[in-house]
C-alpha cells in the first residue's frame, strides 16, 4: 500500500508522483475498468459531456460547466493541466459558483483509488488514472448533476473513456499534438478522439481538416451518433475581438465573452451547439459564457503604470495554438511586444516558434519551472534569434517588468505559464 498521509497540496502531488505519468502501456480500458469496478463503478450513476481536441478543451468546457450552473444545475468539471494546484481539475459548480475540491477530500479519495489499485494486482497504474478515479468517486458523491469531463491524451484509450454512451461527445480540434501517442497525421489523430463517440449527439467544432471531419463523419453513421458542426454563416462578430473578450450573435442570440482571442469565438460557438443539443435555455447559455473565465488562457494582467508593460499568459503549445495567439495579438491594438517563451521537450518547439516569433521586437527564453523543459539555449538556437536567457521564471518575469514596450507575453506551455503566474497572485 503505497502511503497515505497526504496533508496538503504538496503532499498531494508528492502522492501522485509515487505513479509514472503514463502509468504501463495499454491497449484497451481494460485495467482501468478493474479499478473502477473495485471502486463500485460511481461512473455508472452520472451523466458527463466528454470532451477531445487539440486545442479548446479547457475552454469548451469552462463554457459548457458556467452554463449548466446557470441553469440551476450541480456540475462536475474535470479538467487538466492545473495552473495554481491540483485541486482545481476537480471541481463542482453551483448557481453560486464553482469550488475546487479541498485538499483533505481529495487526499481521503485518492488514499481510495490507492488501496483499490494496490487490490488490482501488479497493474500499473497512471497518475491521471488515480486522479480520473478520485474525480469520478467525488462527483458521484455531490451527485452531480452532469460532468463535464475532458480528456487526457487521445480519446478512445484515455482513462476517461470508460463511461457508457455521454450525453453529448464534443471534438473541438485536431492536430498534430502527441503524435508519439496518438500518431503522425490528423486522420490518425481524429480515429483516436472519435473513440468517444457512442450514439447520441455529437458536436465537432469549426475549422477541422476535411480528413479529420471525414473520419469523424464516419464514426458518427456507425455509432448512430447526429452530428452537429456550428454553422458560422449565423455568425456576427460585434467589433473587433481583444485581449478583453468580444461580443457576437449567433443564430440570432447575443453573447458577450470575458476570456480574450478571437478563437475563443469558435470555442464558444462549439459549446452553444452543445448547451442547445441538451435543452438549456439561451438566456443560462448567454450568461454562463459571460461568466467564465480560465487562469493562464490568453489571461491578461494589466499595468497600472504608463512606463510598465502589461503581462500576458498563455499556455498554448502546439503550432495550432500559436497562430491562434498571433492572430489574437495583431487585432490587440498592441505595437511593441517583448516574446518570453518556455516549453516542454514533449512538444515541437521549432514548429511553435516559427509561428510565434514574428509577432515580437524582442524575444526572452525562459527553462527551469519544471522537469522536462526545453533547456533556452536549445530555444534560443531553434529560434536563431539573438536573445535573453533566464533559468528562473521569477527572474524572467522580473526582467520583462522593466524592459521597454507596451505588452508582454509569457507562453509555449502551461507549466511556464503556472510558474510565471504563481508570482503575480
Amino acid at each position: 500500500m503505497r502511503s497515505s498521509l497526504i496533508c496538503s497540496c504538496d503532499d498531494i502531488e508528492g502522492f501522485l508522483g509515487q505513479y509514472s505519468h503514463f502509468g504501463a502501456p495499454v491497449k484497451d480500458l481494460s485495467r482501468f475498468s478493474a479499478l473502477m469496478h473495485k471502486l463500485g463503478d460511481p461512473q455508472d450513476s452520472l451523466r458527463f459531456i466528454h470532451i477531445v481536441g487539440t486545442n479548446g478543451k479547457g475552454s469548451v468546457a469552462e463554457f459548457c460547466t458556467s452554463a449548466l450552473a446557470a441553469a440551476g444545475n450541480t456540475v462536475g468539471r474535470f479538467t487538466s493541466p492545473y495552473v495554481r494546484s491540483v485541486c482545481e481539475r476537480i471541481a463542482v459548480a453551483y448557481p453560486t459558483g464553482i469550488y475546487e475540491i479541498s485538499a483533505c477530500d481529495l487526499a481521503r479519495l485518492l488514499t481510495t483509488a490507492a488501496k483499490a489499485a494496490d487490490e488490482c494486482g501488479k497493474l500499473e497504474f497512471s497518475q491521471f488514472e488515480i486522479l480520473n478515479a478520485a474525480a469520478f468517486l467525488f462527483y458521484a458523491e455531490k451527485r452531480a448533476d452532469y460532468v463535464v469531463l475532458e480528456a487526457g491524451i487521445g480519446g478512445t484509450l484515455d482513462s476517461t473513456n470508460i463511461i457508457k454512451q455521454p450525453e453529448c461527445a464534443v471534438i473541438t480540434s485536431i492536430g498534430l499534438d502527441h503524435t508519439r501517442i496518438l500518431g503522425a497525421t490528423v486522420e490518425e489523430i481524429a480515429r483516436s478522439k472519435c473513440g468517444v463517440i457512442k450514439g447520441g449527439n455529437a458536436v465537432a467544432a469549426l475549422d477541422i481538416p476535411d480528413s479529420a471531419m471525414e473520419v469523424i463523419r464516419s464514426r458518427c453513421e456507425a455509432t448512430g451518433a447526429r452530428l452537429i458542426i456550428p454553422d458560422r454563416s449565423q455568425l456576427e462578430v460585434h467589433g473587433k475581438p481583444g485581449l478583453d473578450g468580444s461580443s457576437f450573435s449567433y443564430r440570432g442570440q447575443e453573447y458577450r465573452l470575458r476570456m480574450g482571442g478571437a478563437y475563443q469565438i469558435s470555442n464558444a460557438m462549439t459549446a452553444v451547439e452543445v448547451l442547445t443539443s441538451m435543452g438549456v435555455p439561451a438566456r443560462e447559455i448567454a450568461l454562463g459564457l459571460e461568466r467564465a473565465q480560465i487562469p493562464a488562457r490568453m489571461e491578461i494582467f494589466r499595468s497600472n503604470a504608463p512606463e510598465k508593460p502589461s503581462l500576458l499568459l498563455d499556455g498554448g503549445h502546439n503550432p495550432q495554438a500559436a497562430h491562434a495567439v498571433r492572430e489574437a495579438l495583431k487585432d490587440s491594438g498592441y505595437s511593441h511586444i517583448t516574446g518570453v517563451i518556455g516549453m516542454m521537450n514533449t512538444k515541437d518547439h521549432a514548429a511553435f516558434l516559427h509561428v510565434i516569433l514574428p509577432c515580437f521586437e524582442r524575444v526572452v527564453f525562459c527553462d527551469g519551472f519544471s522537469d522536462g523543459n526545453v533547456p533556452a539555449e536549445e530555444l534560443r538556437s531553434a529560434a536563431g534569434v539573438n536573445a535573453e536567457i533566464f533559468h528562473d521564471p521569477r527572474q524572467a518575469l522580473e526582467y520583462a517588468r522593466i524592459i521597454p514596450g507596451e505588452l508582454v507575453y509569457f507562453g509555449g506551455s502551461f507549466y511556464f505559464a503556472a510558474a510565471v503566474r504563481r508570482f503575480l497572485a
